[in-house]
C-alpha cells in the first residue's frame, strides 16, 4: 500500500509569556536568515576572484548550515533557539541563492527569480520548523511541547502550548512540524504519513470539460450531465482587494525614512522605509480580506472534489489551464485570478488517492468543435460565444460544454480499455456513447453541494442552451 502525506493545521494557544518566547525564537531565525544572507554577497565576491571553497559554500545545500556551529560560537544568543528552526533558517537562505543560480542559468521553468531579499520580521514572522519526528517536539495529552536551546546555565528549556485539537492526532505518524503566525493567531502545522486505500472497481466514471463559465462540465457513464457552478463571490473579493490596496497604498506618502543601525546602535550608512500606522492597519485589513479569500477557495475546492469523489470511481478532467489570454485587460485579469482549474486539478488528484479512486487528465484538443454523434469537425473551431451549435452534416443539436465532455468521456473509456492494469467493472466502451438524459447543476456551498435539475428533455435544452 503506497504512502502520501498532508498538512494538518491546528490551531495552538499559547499564554503571554509562550507567546513572548515564540517571537523571540522566531526573530533570532530571521536575524540569522538575513546575516547568511549579508554573508553571502562576501562568498559571492570572493568566488568571483577564484576562491573555490567560498563558491562550495554559497551554492551547496548545506554550506550555510555547516556554518552554524562557528556562528553560535561567536552569537551565543543562536543556542537559545532549538537546532532544528536554525539549521532550518539557514537551509532557506541557501535554497533561495541556488534557487536564483538555477533560474539565472535558465535551468528552472517559470519566470526568471531575483537574488533573495532581507527579511523584515515585523512584516512576515519566520516559520519555526521541526524536521525530525522524536526531535525538538511532542505531543502530551492535549499540549505541544516544544524544545528551545540553552540558557545561560547551559540548560535545555522547553516550553508547553494547549494543543485543543490534539485528539485529532491519535494514531497519526507525524513526520515534522512548523510553527507559523498568521492574523494574530498561532497554528501547528503538522505533516502527517498516511497509507493510501487500494484503487476500487471502476463502475462510474465521469469526464470533466473545464471552462470559464463555468468550473466545470461534466458528462457520467450513467446518462447524466451536471455543471458545476463557478465561485461568483470570487469577482466581489476582487473588487473588495483592489478597495483596500488602493486606500493602503496612498499612504505611503506618509512613511519616513530612518537610519538603519548596527547591533551596537551605531549609524551603518543605510536607511529603510518606515510606513505609517494607517498603513499598517490598512495593510493588516488587506492581509485578512486575501486570507479569508484563500480559505474560503480552498474549502469549495474539497467540497466539490469530496462530493464527485463519492459519486464517482473515476474522475476525469480535459487537460486545458488557463494562460490569461483574455481579449481585454479586464478580461485577462479575471482569467487568472478567479480562474481555478489549475489547482481544482490538484485537489482531484490529491483527494482522488484519498479515497481509493482514481483521478485522469485527458487530450481534450478537438474535443470542442468535433460532433459526438457523427464525429465531424467544424472547420476553423468554434467562437467561445457560441454555446449552442448544429452539427452540419447530422444536424444533431450540441450543447458547446456538453459535447465537449461527452468527446471527452469516449476518450476516458477507450484509454481505461486499453489499461490492463486498471479495474474495470461494468463500464461500456469507448464506442457506446449514448445521449444524456439528465441534466443537473451542482452549486458548492461550504455546507456542501445543492442539487438542481436542469430539465430532462434534451432537445428543449439544446434548443434554449438553458
Amino acid at each position: 500500500m503506497s504512502k502520501e502525506t498532508n498538512g494538518l493545521k491546528l490551531l495552538i494557544e499559547p499564554q503571554q509569556e509562550e507567546q513572548k518566547i515564540l517571537d523571540g525564537q522566531s526573530r533570532i531565525c530571521n536575524w540569522l536568515y538575513n546575516d547568511l544572507l549579508d554573508k553571502a554577497q562576501t562568498y559571492k565576491k570572493e568566488f568571483k576572484e577564484g576562491n573555490k571553497e567560498s563558491g562550495r559554500t554559497l551554492y551547496t545545500k548545506r554550506g550555510f548550515r555547516n556554518l552554524l556551529p562557528q556562528m553560535k560560537e561567536h552569537h551565543p544568543f543562536l543556542k537559545e533557539v532549538h537546532s532544528s528552526p536554525l539549521k532550518n533558517a539557514a537551509l532557506r537562505c541557501s535554497d533561495a541563492i541556488r534557487t536564483h543560480q538555477k533560474s539565472k542559468k535558465g535551468l528552472r521553468k517559470g519566470k526568471l527569480v531575483g537574488w533573495p531579499k532581507f527579511r523584515g520580521w515585523k512584516r512576515k514572522w519566520f516559520s519555526l520548523f521541526y524536521d525530525e519526528p522524536t526531535k525538538g517536539f511532542s505531543i502530551e495529552g492535549q499540549t505541544l511541547k516544544l524544545s528551545l536551546g540553552m540558557g545561560e546555565d547551559r540548560k535545555q528549556r522547553s516550553i508547553e502550548i494547549p494543543l485543543p485539537e490534539a485528539a485529532v492526532l491519535k494514531d497519526k505518524k507525524i513526520r515534522n512540524l512548523r510553527i507559523i503566525f498568521e492574523l494574530g493567531k498561532y497554528f501547528a502545522v503538522f505533516t502527517i504519513e498516511k497509507e493510501m486505500q487500494k484503487l476500487k472497481p471502476l463502475v462510474k466514471v465521469i469526464a470533466l470539460d473545464p471552462n470559464h463559465k463555468n468550473l466545470a462540465y461534466g458528462v457520467d457513464t450513467e446518462k447524466r450531465a451536471l455543471e458545476i457552478e463557478a465561485p461568483l463571490w470570487l469577482k466581489n473579493y476582487d473588487k473588495r482587494i483592489d478597495e483596500l490596496k488602493s486606500k493602503r497604498d496612498r499612504c505611503n506618502k506618509k512613511s519616513k525614512k530612518v537610519a538603519v543601525l548596527d547591533t551596537k546602535g551605531n549609524p551603518i550608512g543605510k536607511v529603510r522605509n518606515v510606513p505609517s500606522k494607517q498603513w499598517l492597519k490598512r495593510n493588516d485589513t488587506l492581509q485578512r480580506a486575501l486570507h479569508k479569500r484563500r480559505e474560503q477557495t480552498k474549502t469549495f475546492m474539497f467540497t466539490a472534489a469530496h462530493k464527485l469523489f463519492k459519486e464517482y470511481d473515476c474522475v476525469a478532467i480535459g487537460d486545458y489551464t488557463p494562460n490569461g489570454g483574455g481579449l481585454s485587460r479586464k478580461m485577462r485579469r479575471a482569467m487568472n485570478n478567479r480562474s481555478l482549474i489549475g489547482r481544482f486539478k490538484q485537489v482531484l488528484s490529491w483527494v482522488g488517492k484519498k479515497s481509493g479512486k482514481l483521478f485522469l487528465e485527458f487530450d481534450e484538443k478537438g474535443t470542442t468543435r468535433t460532433c459526438c454523434k457523427c464525429n465531424a469537425v467544424v472547420e476553423g473551431g468554434l467562437s467561445p460565444k457560441i454555446r449552442v451549435w448544429q452539427c452540419s452534416e447530422c444536424q444533431t443539436m450540441h450543447i458547446r460544454d456538453e459535447n465537449a465532455a461527452v468527446n471527452g468521456l469516449g476518450k476516458v473509456l477507450r484509454d481505461l480499455a486499453t489499461k490492463s492494469e486498471t479495474i474495470v467493472s461494468h463500464i461500456v466502451s469507448g464506442s457506446d456513447l449514448f445521449p444524456v438524459k439528465e441534466r443537473w447543476a451542482w452549486c458548492v456551498l461550504p455546507s456542501g453541494v445543492i442539487i438542481t435539475p436542469r430539465g430532462q428533455d434534451g432537445d428543449h435544452i439544446a434548443a434554449t442552451g438553458n
